[in-house]
């Protein structure tokens, strides 16, 4: 892991103390995230980006965060970087107080959807073109070039034909769905793209204190944020949202959540094959979990 003095030599920051936020980011292709503290005592996060990531994409999501801070939303803005080193992009970003809900109860869960209308409000009629790397997630064609699907689902064919076979029947279900139900005929707008539970702060006194992770973000349907946002199991999201939205989802839109979940099955299990082949070895327990609960959704 870097050193503070190396961490102040690459962002020009007076670095004296550096925490890891939680456990497995060391040697994780994926984000990695750690607590820093200045000389002056400000308090920042340190990030090293996901392997996938290149300057032109964090260079939108820079734009996204730029846009809500003058909104007034405390979100993780870059503080500084990105900068490349050892192979990856790392970046200093604005520390944002609080901590998620544990266990969230249903009054929490409208809430979240509240804080979800207000988001895309704010978000809506920002146009900044297609997301450098990113496709949208009905896409499954263009989603499954990036991440080198046919490739993964071979790799995982000389251990397991079966979960393989299994594989490649879900994504063509997936596809048929997205046709059948004109997915990609919905209207977009930049979705953070995981709005979950524990990617919203809140403070002591229950107030929200921001939004955090916007790795994902990018133009895509609200009904895929709420499919993300696992509506699955938290249905209050939806009465939190028509509550607060100033455009509510429509009857389209919240019809497209069912076959959106076999979508999110479909790309589960895609995301999976390309962990596995940068691990060497295939998570089988995740990968069949997902292929059970996308078949039972058909």
């Amino acid at each position: 892991m870097l050193l503070p003095t190396q961490i102040s030599s690459m962002f020009n920051l007076d670095i004296v103390r550096i925490d890891p936020t939680r456990a497995g980011d060391d040697n994780s292709p994926g984000n990695g995230n750690w607590h820093l503290w200045t000389r002056a005592n400000d308090h920042h996060i340190l990030r090293r980006h996901h392997v996938l990531h290149t300057e032109e994409s964090l260079a939108y999501e820079t734009k996204v965060l730029a846009h809500l801070t003058g909104r007034g939303w405390c979100v993780p803005r870059r503080i500084a970087g990105p900068v490349q080193y050892d192979g990856r992009l790392w970046s200093v970003t604005r520390f944002v107080p609080g901590a998620p809900h544990q266990d969230e109860t249903a009054d929490q869960r409208i809430e979240r959807g509240s804080v979800l209308a207000r988001l895309h409000d704010d978000l809506r009629g920002l146009d900044l073109g297609t997301r450098p790397t990113f496709c949208e997630a009905c896409d499954l064609e263009g989603m499954g070039e990036f991440q080198s699907w046919h490739t993964g689902v071979e790799a995982l064919r000389t251990e397991r034909p079966d979960l393989a076979d299994r594989s490649e029947e879900l994504m063509a279900r997936a596809k048929r769905l997205v046709v059948e139900h004109k997915l990609r005929e919905l209207p977009q707008t930049i979705v953070h793209g995981d709005f979950a539970e524990w990617n919203l702060h809140f403070t002591a006194d229950g107030r929200l204190g921001g939004v955090i992770d916007f790795d994902l973000c990018h133009p895509d349907s609200r009904a895929w944020e709420f499919t993300i946002a696992r509506v699955y199991r938290s249905p209050e999201l939806v009465a939190g949202y028509q509550r607060t939205a100033a455009h509510p989802l429509t009857d389209a839109e919240l019809a497209a959540f069912g076959p959106l979940q076999v979508v999110l099955r479909a790309l589960s299990v895609m995301a999976a094959l390309w962990d596995g082949r940068q691990r060497g070895r295939f998570d089988e327990v995740y990968v069949e979990r997902q292929l059970g609960l996308g078949q039972v959704l058909t």
